[in-house]
C-alpha cells in the first residue's frame, strides 16, 4: 500500500533549508539598499542674524516664484513642504483600439426531442484615440533650524489611473545650489525691508 508520509519525511527537511535560506538572503531594510546622502548643496549653514520666521518667509516665496504649491508650513519645526504637478506629454501617447474590449460568441445546444438552439453575439465599445499624459508629482521639504538649512526633493510619475509608474529621491547638487541662493538673497531682500 502507497505511504505518501514515507516519501515526505526525507523531503521536508530539505525543503525547511531551502525555503530558510531564500529568507535570509532579503535585506533587512527594503528602503535602505536605495538610500542615497544628500548633496553637499543640499545641506548649508545659516551665516546670517536673521530670524527662522524670516527664512521660512523668503523659503515660501522662493518656491512659489518656482511654480511650487505650498502645501504645509510649521514655524515651530521650521519646515516648508511644497509641491509641483507637471504632465509628462508622450509618455500616455499609447493608441486605444477602435472597438476596445470586443468579445464573440456562441452556443449550440440540442434540447430533448425535436428542439436545436443556436446563438451568437458580440459586444463592444466603440472609442479610440490617446490615453490621457501621465503626471510628474515633485515633492520637496526644506527644514531651517537655527542654525542649518536642508533641503529634500522626490518625484513620482503617476498615471492617469493613479497608479505609480515611477518614484525617486531627485536631490541634486545643482537644483539645491539653486534654490539656495535664491533663498540667501530673498532672506536679504526681506531684512532690508525691515
Amino acid at each position: 500500500m502507497f505511504q505518501p508520509t514515507r516519501l515526505l519525511l526525507p523531503i521536508l527537511p530539505v525543503i525547511a533549508l531551502v525555503l530558510t535560506g531564500c529568507q535570509s538572503l532579503a535585506p533587512a531594510d527594503p528602503l535602505a539598499s536605495n538610500a542615497e546622502p544628500l548633496p553637499a548643496p543640499c545641506t548649508w549653514t545659516r551665516n546670517d542674524q536673521a530670524s527662522q520666521a524670516l527664512w521660512l518667509r523668503a523659503t515660501v516665496e522662493a518656491l512659489e516664484a518656482r511654480d511650487y504649491a505650498i502645501r504645509h508650513t510649521d514655524t515651530q519645526l521650521g519646515l516648508v513642504s511644497a509641491e509641483r504637478r507637471t504632465r509628462q506629454p508622450g509618455l500616455g501617447a499609447v493608441d486605444r483600439p477602435i472597438l476596445g474590449g470586443s468579445s464573440v460568441w456562441g452556443s449550440v445546444g440540442r434540447g430533448s426531442g425535436f428542439s436545436i438552439g443556436f446563438g451568437t453575439g458580440f459586444g463592444g465599445g466603440v472609442g479610440g484615440g490617446y490615453y490621457d499624459d501621465p503626471i510628474e508629482i515633485e515633492r520637496l521639504s526644506v527644514i531651517i533650524d537655527e542654525q542649518n538649512v536642508s533641503i529634500t526633493r522626490g518625484a513620482s510619475i503617476v498615471d492617469p489611473g493613479g497608479y505609480v509608474v515611477d518614484s525617486r529621491s531627485r536631490n541634486r547638487g545643482e537644483f539645491c545650489r539653486e534654490l539656495s541662493a535664491s533663498i540667501e538673497s530673498r532672506v536679504r531682500v526681506l531684512e532690508n525691508q525691515q
